[in-house]
C-alpha cells in the first residue's frame, strides 16, 4: 500500500509541473481493465504496452522508467513495451501511467496464436473438435511427453490410413495392444465400433486424409503425431458384447502397460465389484478413466461410468443441447459432442454415428492433449482441469447432469493446466462441505483457482439465493501464491427443508454448489432400507443401506438391524454420523445346499424397514 500510494504521489507532482501537456490532442480510447482476475484473453504477467500522443516524450518516458524497463517500442505509433519492477502490480502501475498527461492509453500485453487449420478433407463436416474448440487448443499445443490413450472396445482397425501413424508399437513395429476374449496380442477390429471411437480422439491430424482427431496437432511441432498414440484393447466381440470379466481384465491390462488414458464407450445396467476394483486400480495407479454415460435416456446408473473413479460423460448436439439417448443425472461429470459424428470405420473407410460412445472419446483426446502439454499433472488435477472449464449446455426436456457440469472445451481446459503461455489465475471451483445443514448449523464453503493467486491476492464475490435462511460473505481473498480459501455460510432456523443456492464468481466465471437446509432434527425417521445386490452366491457378502427423513442429530442415529436367516449374517446395529442421512453396513452370507431369501430388518424409533436378499447355494 505504501508502494501504491508513493507511486499516485509522483503521478499528482508530474502532472502539477507538466500542465501545458493538456494542449495536446486529447483523444484517450476506452482502457480494458489491468486486473488478472478480470483479463479474459492470454497476455505476458508483468508488462504493460503504453502508448503515448505526439509530441514531447521526455516526461512519460522518464514515468515510464521509474516503474519499470522499456523492453520493446513502436515508434512509428508511439508504442512501448514495458517490464514492470518486481512487487509492483499491474493495477498500480497502469493507474500511475495513465493519471500522466501525454499517456494515451495502458493496456495488457495480450497474447496472439497463429490459426491452425489442418488439410484433413473431411475436416469441415467435423463439428465436434471445432465445438470444444480442439482447434484452438492446437494453436498452443506444446507436448512435452507421449501420452498413451487404450480404447478399450472392439478393438481397432491399425491399418486405416487415419490411424496407422497414431498405433504405439513395440520396437519390431507390432501393435500393442491385447485381447482379453482370446489372450491374444492380435486386437484388431472386428466390429467397427473400437475404430470409430479411436477416430474421434486421435485420428491424424494433417496428414491430407480423412479426418481430424481431438488429440492433437500443432503445425509448428515435429512430428505432432507422435506424441499422442493409441492402444487397443479388445474387450467386446464381433457382436458388440462382452463379459465385465473381460472388461476389467482389459482395463488392469492397459494400467499394466502403460496406457494413462483408458476410454470405455462401452456399459452395462448392472455394476460388479470386480468392475469397480478394476476402475480403483488403474486410477489408483494414475489412469484417467473416461467412459460413456450410456444410451438409455434415464437417469439410471451405467456401469462403470457410475463408479466414482470413472468421469462419466453424456452425449450433446451441434447445438450443445442434450440428446434425447443420453443418461443423465447427478452422477454424470461432463458432455461432449456425441450426435451425427463423423469418424473411421475399417476397411478405410468413415461413417457417422450418434451415442454417448461417440462423446466418451471427445473427452479421452483432450485428456490426451492436457497430459501430453503438461506432464506434472496428476490424474485428479487433469479431471478438475476438463471438468471445471466447461461451457453450457442446453438440457433436454428438464435432463440436467451434475451441478457445474457442462460441454468440454479442451481450449478452456489447457488454458487452466499452462496453455498459451503464463498462467493467469481464475475461478475454478467452489464446493461446500457438508451440502446439508440443520438449520442454525454452518458450512464451510471453499474456492479454489486456476493457478496460484497474484501479489495482492485474488478475489471472489460470493452471493445466496436466499439470505433469508442462509447468508455468505459478500467476497473472499485467496492469499498471494494460495489456490483456495475457505469461508463460512451461516444458516437460520427452518420449519421444512430448504434449498439454497450459493454463488461465487470473478470477472465472467461464476460457479455454484447448492446447500439443503434441514429442520430440527429431533423428528428424523427411518425412511428406507435398500440391499445391493439383490443376490448373490453363498459366502459372498452385500451392502446394506439405511436411510433416515433428514440428517442426524448430533451423536448420530443407531439403527438396529436383524436378519430372518443364519444364511445372511448382519451387525446388531449400524450408526448413521451426525449430519449424514444414510450408513450403510455389510451382508455376510454363507453356503448351503439351498437358495434362501432372507429378510433383513432396520429398525429405529418404532419405525421399521426390511428388504429381501436371495442367497444362491
Amino acid at each position: 500500500m505504501r508502494f501504491r500510494m508513493l507511486i499516485l504521489g509522483l503521478a499528482g507532482a508530474l502532472l502539477s509541473a507538466h500542465l501545458s501537456w493538456a494542449q495536446l490532442d486529447t483523444e484517450t480510447p476506452a482502457q480494458p481493465s489491468l486486473d488478472p482476475a478480470q483479463i479474459d484473453a492470454p497476455f505476458v504477467h508483468d508488462e504493460l504496452v503504453v502508448g503515448l500522443e505526439s509530441g514531447d516524450l521526455a516526461l512519460p518516458m522518464l514515468a515510464m522508467e521509474m516503474v519499470g524497463t522499456i523492453t520493446a517500442q513502436n515508434p512509428p505509433i508511439n508504442s512501448f513495451v514495458i517490464k514492470l519492477a518486481p512487487n509492483l502490480t499491474m493495477q498500480d502501475a497502469g493507474e500511475f501511467l495513465r493519471a500522466l498527461p501525454g499517456v494515451r492509453y495502458v493496456e495488457p500485453n495480450y497474447l496472439a496464436f497463429a490459426f491452425a487449420t489442418p488439410n484433413d478433407p473431411s475436416f469441415s463436416q467435423q463439428y465436434g473438435p471445432q465445438r470444444i474448440q480442439a482447434n484452438l487448443a492446437w494453436d498452443i499445443w506444446q507436448p512435452q511427453r507421449t501420452v498413451y490413450i487404450a480404447i478399450i472396445d472392439t478393438g481397432i482397425d491399425s491399418n486405416h490410413p487415419d490411424l496407422t501413424n497414431k498405433m504405439r508399437r513395440h520396437s519390431n513395429g507390432a501393435v500393442y495392444g491385447w485381447n482379453t476374449l482370446n489372450n491374444t496380442t492380435n486386437a484388431l477390429d472386428d466390429n467397427g465400433h473400437g475404430t470409430h471411437c479411436a477416430g474421434i480422439a486421435a485420428a491424424e491430424i494433417n496428414n491430407g486424409v480423412g479426418i481430424a482427431g481431438v488429440a492433437a496437432w500443432n503445425p509448428n511441432v515435429a512430428n505432432a503425431r507422435a506424441y499422442v498414440q493409441l492402444m487397443p484393447v479388445k474387450v467386446l466381440s464381433a457382436s458388440g458384447s462382452g463379459s465385465l470379466d473381460a472388461v476389467a481384465r482389459g482395463i488392469t491390462w492397459a494400467a499394466d502397460n502403460g496406457a494413462h488414458i483408458l476410454s470405455l464407450s462401452l456399459g452395462a445396467g448392472s455394476g460388479a465389484q470386480q468392475l469397480q476394483d478394476a476402475v480403483n486400480y488403474a486410477w489408483n495407479r494414475g489412469c484417467l478413466v473416461v467412459v460413456a454415460a450410456g444410451n438409455g435416456g434415464s437417469s439410471s446408473p451405467q456401469y462403470p461410468a457410475y463408479y466414482t473413479n470413472s468421469i462419466a460423460v453424456a452425449a450433446t448436439d451441434s447445438a450443445d443441447r442434450l440428446a434425447s439417448f443420453s443418461q443423465y443425472g447427478s452422477w454424470v461429470d461432463i458432455a461432449a459432442p456425441g450426435v451425427g459424428i463423423l469418424s473411421t470405420i475399417p476397411n478405410n473407410r468413415y461413417a457417422s454415428y450418434d451415442g454417448t460412445s461417440m462423446a466418451c472419446p471427445h473427452v479421452a483426446g483432450a485428456a490426451a492433449v492436457l497430459w501430453s502439454h503438461n506432464g506434472s499433472l496428476t490424474n485428479a488435477q487433469l479431471r478438475a482441469a476438463l471438468e471445471t472449464n466447461v461451457d453450457p449446455y442446453q438440457p433436454y426436456s428438464g435432463r440436467t447432469l451434475a451441478p457445474n457440469a457442462g460441454r468440454l472445451n479442451v481450449y478452456r481446459a489447457l488454458q487452466a493446466v499452462g496453455g498459451g503461455g503464463p498462467t493467469q489465475p481464475s475461478l475454478n471451483s467452489l464446493s461446500l462441505n457438508p451440502t446439508s445443514v440443520v438449520g442454525g448449523n454452518s458450512s464451510t464453503g471453499t474456492v479454489t483457482l486456476t493457478a496460484p493467486a497474484p501479489s495482492g491476492g485474488f478475489v471472489v464475490n460470493l452471493s445466496s439465493s436466499n439470505t433469508n435462511i442462509a447468508t455468505v460473505p459478500s467476497t473472499v481473498t485467496v492469499p498471494a501464491g494460495a489456490t483456495s480459501a475457505n469461508f463460512t455460510v451461516s444458516t437460520r432456523a427452518v420449519s421444512s427443508a430448504t434449498s439454497v443456492t450459493i454463488t461465487a464468481s470473478a470477472g465472467s466465471v461464476s460457479r455454484t454448489a447448492t446447500l439443503t437446509v434441514n429442520p430440527s432434527s429431533s423428528n428424523v425417521t427411518l425412511q428406507s432400507l435398500t440391499i445391493s445386490p439383490t443376490s448373490v452366491w453363498g459366502g459372498r457378502s452385500a451392502t446394506g443401506t439405511v436411510t433416515l427423513s433428514g440428517p442426524a442429530p448430533a451423536g448420530g442415529v443407531v439403527v438396529q438391524l436383524r436378519s430372518s436367516s443364519s444364511r445372511a449374517s448382519v451387525p446388531s446395529t449400524v450408526t448413521v454420523p451426525a449430519g449424514a442421512t444414510s450408513a450403510r453396513f455389510t451382508i455376510q452370507t454363507r453356503s448351503a445346499f439351498s437358495i434362501t431369501t432372507v429378510t433383513i430388518t432396520a429398525t429405529y424409533n418404532g419405525v421399521s424397514r426390511s428388504a429381501q436378499l436371495t442367497v444362491w447355494f
